[in-house]
């Protein structure tokens, strides 16, 4: 890997860390949800502090090179998290029926309630 290349992705790592901290820090993210990215900051800068360890991983799994291996993992991590996401839109998409639905009978209650006093 050229060096130049690997400075600029040392320096994408330490950027894209700080700007999770700053969306964390400033409470428009949870870090419940930044820990995936923090990670991928992390592989980042250490995948371009070493890159040969990259390589060897590859060559293990008897990939032929590191770009393969990278896309590889990088698809299955964004179907990963789409699928969590999913179920995650799922779930309140149902509490949001159930809560429609709790609210349209207290309002028929109330407006029964109403009736009868008159």
């Amino acid at each position: 890997m050229p060096i130049q290349l690997r400075i600029l992705a040392i320096l994408f790592a330490v950027l894209f860390f700080l700007y999770i901290t700053r969306l964390v820090r400033k409470d428009r993210a949870e870090i419940r949800h930044m820990l995936k990215w923090i990670v991928l900051a992390l592989v980042i800068l250490v995948g371009s502090i070493f890159p040969d360890l990259g390589s060897r991983v590859a060559h293990v799994l008897g990939i032929a090179t590191l770009t393969s291996l990278a896309l590889f993992i990088l698809v299955t991590l964004l179907l990963i998290i789409s699928l969590k996401y999913q179920m995650s839109l799922i779930a309140a998409e149902k509490q949001i029926k159930n809560l429609i639905q709790e609210v349209s009978l207290l309002k028929k209650k109330v407006n029964d309630k109403e009736e009868k006093k008159k």
